[in-house]
Parts: C-alpha cells; structure tokens; sequence
C-alpha cells in the first residue's frame, strides 16, 4: 500500500476527521450515560433486593474493576481487528450489560451484568481515544480529546441527572432500557459509519508484534503517567457518585444537591475545552497535568467545608478541573516518541488500566472511611491521594511530539514485511 499522511490535504476531506471524531464522542456520551445512570436507582434497587446503600455501592466497583480489565486487550483487539469493528463491539457489550441489567431477578444477578457493561465500556474507552489520535495526531490532537473527553462529561451529567427524572418517572429498570438502547444506536453508527484516514492501513487490522508490545505495555513513561492519575481519576469516580449522598446526609437542600450532582458533570465540558487549547497552544502536557490534579484535590478538600448555599462550589472545580487532566492526559500516547499509530490503544489501555485500579480502591475506601472518622476524613484522604500520587508524571518526560512514521508508513525499517495488513478495506 502507497505510503500517506492523513494530515496532508487531498487524502481525505477537510470535514472527515470532524466526522468522526463526531461518532466517536457519541460513543462516550453513550458510554458514560450507561455508566452513571445505575446510581439513580440505587434507593430502589437497595429497597427491592434488601440491601443498604454501601453494599448497593458495591455495583459502582464491579463496573470499574471490570472497566479496569479489558482495556488492554481491547487495545490489542483493535490493532489486530481495525479501530471501527472494536468501537462498535465494546459499545454493543456494554448495551447488553446494561439492558440484562433491567432483567435482574437478584442482586447477586445485576452485580454480573454491571460487570458485563463495564468490560464494554472498557473496550471502548481505550479505542476511542486511539480513535480520536490517528485522526489528529498531527494538528490540534490535544483540542479533538478534549472534545471527546467533553462528551465523556455530557454522558456523565445526563446520566446523573437527566436519568435520574426518567428514573423517578418511572423506574431505575426502565431507565436502564432507556440507556442501553441509545449505546446500542451508537454502536450501530459505529460499524456503519467510523473509518481510518487513507492509506492508514494498519489501523484497519494488523498483526500484534513484539516490537508493539515493547513501545506499549514496557514503555515506564507510560507506566508513570497511568500512576500519576491513579489519584484523580478515582477521587472523580467516587465523588460524582456519591457526593449526591453525601449532601442528602448532611441535610442540605434538595435543590443545592441536584446542582452538585449536575454540575460535578457537566462542568467537564468547559474543563475539557479549555485544557485542550492550552495545551495546543502554550503549555506543556505535563505541567498542565500536575497543576490540574493539584486543583481538583483542593477542590475535594473544600467539600466537606461548604454550608448550605455552596455546595455547588467545589462540585464544579472537581468536576472541571478532573476532565481538564484527563483531556490533557489522553494526548501522551500519541504525543509520545517511539509509539506507532496502530499501538496507541494498546498504550491507552495501559494507562486506563492502571489508573482503573483507583476508580476501584477509592470509592470503597471512602466509604469505609465514612464508616470510621466520618466523611470529613473521608474527602480529605481522596484529597490527599488525588495531590501525592500526581508526582509521579514529574520523573516522566512530557508527551513530546511523535517521530513515529504516520499512519500507513511502516513503524520501523522492514516492518511492512513483519505485518499482514489484515481489513483495508475498511479504510
């Protein structure tokens, strides 16, 4: 196949990378919204299978362990499968997951499909930043992930809190439907409509190479940025599920709680945006990173200090300034020297994996530590653990610019002999 560059003008429309970054932010609208909207019923389903809230928390967990275990493979899949059957597949398990969610006749039965619907989500996840990086890896990268990652916020808020009014409407069941059926609508204009650059042939479907693996899953640069978000992205995942709780404990008003519980999400949206065009355009990834995180842990330690009429307050920085590192966060793998195209999901799926583990450990123990101190403590370790655990990205070099050959030129000398494009056609 002719060697080209997707960022020269003529080998696709102007509009084409638009497109699909278009599709693939749908899908994390999508993702996230199926991800969220179980909370919504969690007083009813607590009610209905004999469970109090903590052990109906558990449902939170099992999401993100299984969201935590399918990002690599996922990664590797969609090299060896191409990027748009991958996008379509993890968003169809997670449809499935959510849709057996609402046939459950146990608790013990939804703990499975909200396992089932977190390992779709975790397939997806890492595909579709990947996605999102051969399309503008050369020009405005940081800006199109920050796009997508907005949409990770909209599907965050929506589930939040536009589900929560179907849920109290009718019932956390037919909510559930309701979500699987719009990831199944998007996983359906995925397999139709998603492609790769021309001439990217590899991202259509390649072999799996040891040289892959080593840019990949041996690459410590990689390891430190997926331990750098260990902090924040787990603080993010208990506190946009349980801040809602949190404030009904303390008795504040109803009204000062659904504005937490909207704004933790969509707060993402400006956050995103904004980390996005710095990035692109003035400061270097990794300081952007570790000032965010440090923010969103200030914004975490304030929780516990609003009164009645500013609790909305640091609902807002946490989730503003959570989707301002993870946009920022997205670009290393494909900013970074030594990382070919068609391995960048592999990457991702490293970082996820890695950081996935705290969206695990933190909300359990958090609510472990409500048990014991009190919640005050408890805002205050995932403080802690957002700000010390950032310091990790500070022994890593920034995601530089890539000096890998771009999408259909070989990644190494000879390595068009070593790989069976498998799919073009998909291109």
């Amino acid at each position: 196949m002719r060697d080209q560059n997707p960022a020269v003008p003529g080998n696709d429309p102007p509009y084409a990378k638009w497109v699909m970054l278009a599709i693939v932010s749908a899908g994390f609208v999508a993702m996230t919204v199926n991800w969220f909207t179980i909370s919504t019923g969690f007083d009813a389903i607590g009610e209905e299978f004999g469970k109090a809230i903590p052990d109906v928390a558990f449902l939170i967990s099992i999401f993100v362990a299984a969201y935590g275990v399918l990002h690599i493979p996922g990664g590797m899949l969609a090299t060896r499968w191409g990027l748009r059957r991958t996008l379509a597949l993890g968003l169809a398990i997670e449809a499935a997951g959510s849709l057996l969610s609402a046939t459950s006749t146990s608790f013990a039965q939804l703990v499975v499909w909200r396992a089932v619907a977190g390992a779709g989500a975790s397939v997806f996840a890492a595909v579709g930043i990947a996605a999102v990086s051969v399309w503008f890896r050369d020009h405005r990268h940081a800006l199109a992930l920050g796009v997508s990652s907005a949409a990770f916020s909209v599907g965050t808020a929506l589930g939040l809190y536009t589900f929560a009014d179907i849920t109290d409407a009718t019932t956390w069941r037919t909510s559930t439907v309701v979500a699987g059926v719009l990831c199944l609508a998007v996983a359906a204009l995925s397999a139709l409509c998603f492609r790769v650059p021309r001439g990217a042939g590899a991202l259509a479907g390649a072999h799996l190479t040891r040289e892959g693996l080593r840019q990949t899953l041996f690459n410590k640069h990689i390891w430190l940025y997926g331990l750098a978000f260990f902090g924040a992205y787990g603080s993010y995942l208990a506190a946009s599920q349980l801040i809602s709780g949190y404030g009904e404990d303390r008795g504040l008003p109803g009204g000062q709680v659904g504005a937490a519980a909207f704004l933790i999400g969509i707060a993402g949206v400006p956050g995103s945006i904004a980390a996005g065009w710095l990035a692109d355009r003035y400061l270097s990834p990794r300081t952007l990173f570790a000032a965010g995180a440090v923010l969103e842990a200030a914004a975490l330690a304030c929780v516990p200090l609003t009164g009645p009429h500013t609790f909305w307050i640091p609902a807002f920085g946490i989730g503003f300034m959570f989707n301002f590192v993870f946009a920022v966060w997205q670009t290393v793998p494909g900013g970074m020297r030594g990382i070919a195209p068609e391995n960048i999901g592999t990457a991702v799926g490293l970082m996820l994996t890695i950081s996935a583990v705290g969206g695990f450990v933190l909300p359990w123990a958090f609510g472990q530590i409500v048990d014991g101190p009190g919640y005050g403590a408890a805002w205050t370790f995932l403080a802690a653990v957002s700000a010390i655990t950032v310091g990790a990205c500070l022994f890593s070099r920034s995601g530089a610019r890539s000096s890998v050959p771009s999408p259909g030129a070989p990644s190494t000398p000879g390595a068009a002999a070593s790989k069976r494009v498998t799919g073009a056609a998909e291109a």
